[in-house]
């Protein structure tokens, strides 16, 4: 019998998006959340759908939502703030685990503090960021087999008003992103202390990008073992790349530049509406020589809806069927062809160069 689905956080933007898309996936999670009366009425226009109350401020709360095979899916964030308790009911617990942070630290610490004592499946970062550049990177790898020895992930935003299209939770996450401490992985995890920028060709033009820690630093070398380099780079800054690499070098700077990056999301939220976005995501694979073997486009809409999506799909993979315990990468979790499909269902798939 498959487990429950439940969905904590059900009443922001991403759990709400969430919550319809497994509804419409053919699925009836119980809604979690700390407003019952918002709890409520969302449940009620999806047919009636099961609420419970829990909040992040009272662990034993969110740990009371979850039972054995139970997959979790954690949307409350910042998830440096807020995650731990989802993600230490779901492992207590044995109840499967999903979330849709952008933060590199914690997908960090699933990794390596919470994975080798888990009891069930720990899957972080099922969304834009990293589900797509996971996915790229393995058709990339999967091409060019045992020869892929380094593998760069770039991505990159598109569309009318790009900053006016990005939630202000998207922009704080976003400035922490190009403030925190960075690792990347050289035969194994190393930390960076530095960002570092390189250039993209995307859709027949030049774009930069700077490093940035990620899922696909964990989860590609753990499908493909003749990995060696993993590198991941954000491109939302277009031409203020090199600049806000170098004020993310020292610790005054790098407030500043989250002081900077708040202020914009301000000034694009007077300005009223919403802007249109479009994903692109590059991965190019290298050999041992550094000789380019081959790279691999995907491109889509929305990455809001998008990690709905992906959240959706990959909650309900794990309803269903057995997969390996501990923190996973989405490849190692579903295989290869199952992500590719479920990206493509959620609205990012491949296209040519």
């Amino acid at each position: 019998m498959p487990g429950r689905i439940v969905v904590f956080g059900a009443t922001g933007y991403t759990g709400t998006l969430t919550a319809r898309a497994l509804v419409e996936y053919g699925a009836r999670p119980v809604l979690a959340g700390r407003d019952t009366e918002a709890l409520g009425r969302l449940a009620a226009e999806l047919g009636g759908l099961e609420t419970a109350w829990a909040d992040a401020g009272e662990p034993r709360s969110v740990r009371a939502l979850v039972e054995h095979d139970d997959v979790l899916v954690s949307t409350v964030g910042p998830y440096a703030r807020y995650g731990r308790a989802a993600l230490e009911a779901a492992v207590d617990a044995g109840a499967h685990y999903l979330d849709c942070t952008g933060e590199p630290p914690f997908i960090r610490e699933v990794f390596e503090r919470y994975g080798p004592k888990a009891r069930s499946a720990l899957i972080p970062a099922v969304g834009y960021q990293y589900l797509p550049g996971i996915l790229a990177g393995a058709l990339a790898l999967d091409r060019v087999g045992d020869d892929g020895f380094r593998v760069d992930i770039g991505y990159f935003l598109g569309g009318s008003e790009l900053f006016r299209g990005l939630s202000a939770g998207t922009l704080d996450s976003v400035a922490g992103v190009a403030t925190v401490p960075m690792y990347t992985f050289r035969g194994r995890i190393h930390d960076e202390s530095h960002p570092r920028v390189r250039d993209f060709q995307v859709a027949g033009r030049s774009r930069p990008g700077l490093s940035i820690g990620a899922g696909e630093h964990f989860a590609l070398p753990a499908s493909y073992p003749a990995l060696y380099e993993v590198n991941a780079y954000l491109g939302w800054f277009g031409r203020g790349t090199r600049p806000v690499a170098m004020l993310a070098r020292g610790q005054a700077t790098r407030y500043g530049l989250r002081l900077g990056l708040s202020a914009m999301a301000r000034l694009a939220r007077r300005r009223g509406g919403k802007g249109t976005l479009t994903s692109r995501i590059v991965a190019v694979a290298y050999d041992a020589e550094g000789a380019l073997l081959t790279d691999v486009h995907l491109s889509g809409g929305d990455p809001y809806q998008f990690t709905a999506n992906a959240l959706s799909w990959a909650a309900c993979q794990l309803s269903r069927h057995m997969v390996e315990t501990g923190a996973l990468g989405p490849v190692r979790a579903f295989g290869l062809s199952e992500v590719e499909a479920g990206c493509a269902m959620a609205g990012i798939a491949r296209v040519t160069g």
